[in-house]
């Protein structure tokens, strides 16, 4: 199973405790910590976080460094460690032209020591667009096709196969914390058939309980994929 998490609402956790927005990030790492335990233990293979869009990248440079110091500290020294220990293996998706040197480096070195690790795996989503990702996807098959003369309709194989997040299962299940009820562009061919659940919490209260509650509900779901059973 695959479960994706929209991470939403650390800004305003921080806010609305009259702290600086980059406590809200270093809050939501715990969060991280307390959902990686729970796949773990309900032996889930996948789980997906979305740190960040494109969008909240044009917030500014100091929103885009916060998010850098915050995770090139916490992969680094606590979840790096974390993972070779327990064997999950660590997967990066977005567009890495827009991350800092920093974090380009600490992605480096994690994948490269988890890459053999058959555990949890573990996929952080850094500036990210959903639909940038299927039209740089089409346009790389395009170009393929044209320069071999080849004149057949893509298909969705084809295009999925060149998309940042090719590695990756498609989701089960998807819980946004927040208060919004909106994908925000998250994987939007992993998330076709994904079951879709929603949390008022902003997402540094997220804890072990949450992610229970959302298995408990999913495993009640008869999945049917358009088929009549």
């Amino acid at each position: 199973m695959h479960l994706a998490v929209i991470m939403d609402g650390g800004g305003r956790y921080a806010e609305s405790r009259k702290l600086p927005r980059i406590n809200g990030y270093i809050y939501g790492t715990r969060a991280i910590l307390d959902i990686i335990d729970a796949c773990d233990e309900q032996k889930l293979s996948c789980v997906s976080f979305y740190v960040s869009s494109k969008e909240n990248l044009s917030r500014g440079i100091a929103e885009k460094l916060a998010i850098s110091s915050v995770y090139v500290d916490f992969i680094q020294n606590t979840l790096l460690p974390i993972c070779v220990t327990r064997g999950y293996k660590l997967f990066f998706v977005g567009d890495y032209e827009q991350l800092t040197p920093e974090l380009m480096a600490t992605i480096a070195k994690a994948n490269s020591a988890t890459i053999n690790n058959r555990g949890l795996t573990i996929a952080f989503v850094f500036a990210y667009n959903g639909m940038e990702e299927v039209t740089k996807a089409f346009n790389y098959v395009f170009e393929k096709k044209l320069i071999n003369m080849s004149y057949t309709p893509a298909t969705i194989a084809e295009v999925e196969q060149y998309m940042y997040s090719a590695a990756l299962p498609p989701v089960d299940a998807l819980i946004r914390f927040g208060g919004q009820r909106r994908l925000s562009g998250f994987l939007p061919f992993a998330t076709t058939y994904a079951e879709l659940f929603f949390s008022d919490k902003l997402f540094p209260e997220a804890d072990k309980g949450d992610i229970y509650d959302v298995i408990k509900q999913y495993k009640k779901i008869k999945r049917k994929f358009g088929e009549i059973k």
